[in-house]
């Protein structure tokens, strides 16, 4: 696969074992071909029909749990109807499936047999899960301090679960050092397959929509893997001519921690390194800094969009409304519906909007109101 480092230029063939660039930048996929609704195959609902924009074949499908495809689905929202993209709706419960299933299935066509990764839940979980289907042994760093039912989730796929005390960043700093050592790391951070599997969510909501796109999507972001996905996979329907603009694309994070919000409202080209003053009920989003933190504030504001950051209590109010509709989500993932009428607010009453449900409420323990 064709890779450029957007931070310097460098042009190359991905790596494994190259996790990143020489000058620190992640790598992006390159090369995509034109975006041809006629070449994709009408009767695959697979990710794998995306094979015709992805620009290589040589991916082993049968890595699959199914993920895409995902529901979409609509609501009246504070008495205006809204767009639900059901996300959680994947093989693990979480929108990381998306990345990981492209991700694997390249790591696994290249003849790779152990990677490792950090994650907080999420990414371990889909990691694990597609490692054991794919026979790759995979070993997990994840904070000790993580929901219990996401550690449990990627013990139970026999993957190698490693508990690190203290922070999130202390994972990071963990499964860095097993790279070091030479292992291949498949991070849904950095890995440019795996940011190439979530371009397919922009593309899979315009066919859903048979082209007609909403003004606005909101996205809860930590390293932002589907916020960047879902700008980079609209922009290159505009650049196939399939779109003549983008939709109003928002960054949601919560209001104890956001350092999106410091760098966007600042027009800092990077995001800040906040140290959280307390905890958030969105814990999948606790994310010190991000690696790809630069493109997404371009696509923020490439996108005419904006960073929302609901309270707790806003984030706990639409948990419980999400669940009044029958959607059953973790909190991390209500951030989106917590910042519909901020969104409102901002693109007037009329406007469409479509919040994005990333995680399942199977995964976290219950609120209480």
């Amino acid at each position: 696969m064709k890779v450029i480092c957007q931070a310097c230029g460098t042009h190359t063939l991905y790596d494994p074992g190259q996790y990143r660039c020489d000058c620190g930048g992640p790598w992006e996929p390159a090369a995509l071909q034109p975006f041809v609704p006629s070449q994709l195959d009408a009767n695959d609902r697979s990710l794998s029909r995306y094979t015709p924009v992805f620009g290589r074949t040589d991916f082993d499908w049968g890595v699959s749990l199914g993920a895409g495809c995902t529901p979409l689905v609509t609501a009246d929202w504070q008495g205006e109807p809204v767009f639900f993209k059901l996300e959680y709706v994947s093989p693990t419960g979480s929108f990381k499936d998306r990345g990981t299933e492209v991700e694997m299935a390249l790591l696994k066509a290249m003849g790779i047999q152990h990677v490792v990764e950090d994650s907080s839940g999420n990414a371990g979980a889909s990691m694990a899960a597609y490692a054991a289907k794919a026979g790759i042994q995979a070993d997990i760093y994840a904070p000790a301090s993580a929901p219990q039912a996401k550690l449990d989730q990627i013990a139970v796929y026999s993957a190698g679960l490693h508990r690190i005390p203290g922070p999130r960043a202390a994972a990071t700093q963990s499964v860095l050092a097993a790279v070091a050592d030479g292992a291949v790391y498949a991070s849904h951070a950095y890995n440019p397959a795996y940011l190439l599997g979530q371009l397919t969510f922009a593309w899979e909501l315009w066919e859903q929509l048979d082209g007609n796109l909403p003004d606005a999507i909101l996205i809860p972001v930590g390293q932002g893997g589907l916020f960047l996905g879902a700008y980079l996979g609209f922009e290159h329907l505009l650049q196939s001519g399939i779109i003549d603009r983008l939709p109003h694309l928002f960054a949601v994070q919560p209001l104890v921690f956001a350092p999106l919000a410091t760098a966007f409202s600042q027009g800092l080209l990077d995001d800040p390194q906040l140290i959280p003053s307390e905890s958030s009920l969105a814990d999948g989003v606790a994310i010190l800094t991000s690696a790809r933190a630069e493109r997404v504030l371009q696509g923020l504001r490439n996108s005419m969009g904006a960073v929302i950051t609901p309270t707790e209590q806003e984030i706990k109010q639409a948990y419980f409304s999400l669940a009044e509709n029958g959607l059953f989500v973790e909190p991390t993932a209500a951030l989106s519906a917590a910042a519909i009428r901020y969104t409102r607010g901002m693109l007037g009453s009329d406007a469409r909007i479509l919040a994005v449900l990333t995680g399942s409420g199977m995964k976290t323990p219950l609120l209480v109101k």
